[in-house]
């Protein structure tokens, strides 16, 4: 399953049910895992350790050393899981020192780049040209918008959903919608339809962000959080928003109405008009 073309170094450890396509380069400590395809022309660095069934399309970089001015050749990594996408001219480097991790069933489209030392859960989705800066944290099913950028430390919660083009030097929680620079507009309300939410997380979801952006619009945010009726701070997920607010240390995106329609002065919201019904 191996192209006479491709080159492989001695030290890979190649599944035998894996391909290796035409002129595809494998060098260093590189394992990788049954089912998986590396076309022609991807190049694979180790230390490198890679799941089963993953796809690495043509031109696509994976474990090369980091863009980090301080990287001086320490032992550094790249793990990745289990049926993970790598469209053509995707880069994710190895972490500085420790290791950059990518989790499982994960699409990265075309050109998009994961930097050193990050940390991808499952089920995220990288639309073309997405970049993340080093130690960058995103979160299950989180999609990044196409030729956004993401800078160094920050966090993406889960669910949330960044429109194309957009920028952020602070956290975006859990569940939102994002869009422009260091905005959120609105809850993820067809992510969390799809992810199988409960109805009455949902619910709860949307009330809490009528309270904490609406009802409460001026009241810092953790002094909102801290105010929610109890039957919503019960919440599992909205114990997850709260804990994420209160952990984070560059920040969080800060709330305006999706439409310039509408404004600060709205008294309805994009998705909070009404409750699901079950």
């Amino acid at each position: 399953m191996i192209h006479p073309t491709a080159i492989v170094d001695p030290l890979a450890r190649i599944d035998p049910s894996a391909s290796i396509g035409p002129y595809a380069v494998v060098e260093g400590a590189v394992q990788v895992g049954p089912q998986s395809n590396i076309q022609s022309h991807a190049k694979l660095m180790g230390p490198l350790t890679m799941g089963c069934g993953n796809i690495v399309h043509s031109f696509a970089s994976l474990g090369d050393v980091p863009q980090d001015l301080k990287f001086t050749g320490q032992n550094s990594y790249l793990t990745i899981g289990d049926r993970n996408i790598f469209r053509e001219h995707v880069t994710v480097h190895r972490g500085t020192s420790g290791q950059t991790v990518l989790g499982s069933n994960n699409y990265l489209m075309v050109a998009s780049h994961v930097g050193h030392n990050c940390r991808v859960g499952n089920h995220v989705t990288l639309v073309n040209g997405a970049l993340l800066g080093g130690h960058v944290v995103v979160e299950d099913r989180a999609i990044i918008g196409g030729n956004c950028a993401i800078h160094q430390f920050c966090r993406i919660g889960r669910l949330a959903m960044i429109s194309f083009t957009s920028a952020y030097n602070v956290d975006v929680p859990p569940f939102c919608m994002a869009i422009s620079t260091n905005l959120i507009t609105q809850l993820n309300s067809v992510g969390l339809r799809r992810s199988g939410m409960s109805v009455e997380s949902q619910n709860a979801l949307r009330r809490m962000f009528r309270w904490i952006y609406r009802t409460h619009a001026g009241v810092p945010l953790a002094k909102a959080l801290d105010d929610l009726p109890p039957e919503l701070g019960s919440v599992p997920e909205i114990q997850e928003f709260n804990a994420f607010v209160k952990s984070t240390k560059r920040g969080v995106a800060r709330f305006r109405h999706w439409s310039t329609r509408h404004g600060q002065a709205s008294t309805g919201t994009d998705d909070t008009r009404g409750e699901e019904k079950s």
